[in-house]
């Protein structure tokens, strides 16, 4: 890839973001949010796991 096509490729997804009326830009924004999941579970869902791998090579 181009450094050309990497320009282009800002300018054209820039310029379609700002074509977006605002209410659409903060209902995409808000769809994103309620998609992700919860705090908790993305960090400390991996913590017990880490735990859990730390203590198998130790054994």
């Amino acid at each position: 890839m181009s450094i050309y096509e990497v320009i282009r490729y800002c300018t054209q997804s820039t310029l379609s973001y700002l074509n977006e009326p605002k209410q659409e830009r903060k209902q995409k924004r808000q769809r994103r949010k309620t998609e992700r999941p919860a705090f908790s579970s993305r960090w400390f869902g991996v913590l017990p796991w880490a735990v859990r791998q730390l203590f198998r090579k130790s054994s």
